[in-house]
């Protein structure tokens, strides 16, 4: 039998209502979603911003390893094979997505870091 001092359980309760916090935030973030902490995507900002855009589909390019290159209204789209099942995107079909500003061999791009996080809007 396990005998607790005072602190010990001041302790104990201190740690579980912490887990109960932690539990909960992350309950409460995840039925959120990512975008009320988006920005509205503008050329020039700062890399791991988060951010929103929406356009035409342009041409899509699978390129080696599964990842594929996209480009929405003039603006590079990065998907890689870890994003998952990329949907089936037409060019000239309207896409909503939210994705990490990063620059790439100098060259601006969104990073969508997961498949879920593109929409088909028309």
């Amino acid at each position: 039998m396990v005998v607790l001092f005072q602190q010990e359980w001041i302790a104990v309760w201190i740690l579980v209502l912490v887990t109960g916090v932690c539990l909960a935030g992350t309950i409460l973030l995840d039925g959120i979603g990512k975008e009320p902490f988006t920005k509205e995507y503008m050329p020039g900002m700062a890399d791991g911003t988060l951010v929103r855009y929406s356009g035409v589909a342009g041409q899509v390019t699978h390129v080696t390893g599964g990842s594929a290159m996209l480009e929405v209204s003039g603006v590079k789209i990065f998907i890689p094979a870890s994003a998952g099942i990329i949907p089936d995107i037409r060019e000239g079909s309207g896409v909503s997505l939210i994705g990490v500003v990063q620059h790439w061999k100098g060259a601006e791009e969104i990073l969508i870091e997961d498949s879920t996080d593109i929409r088909i809007i028309s």
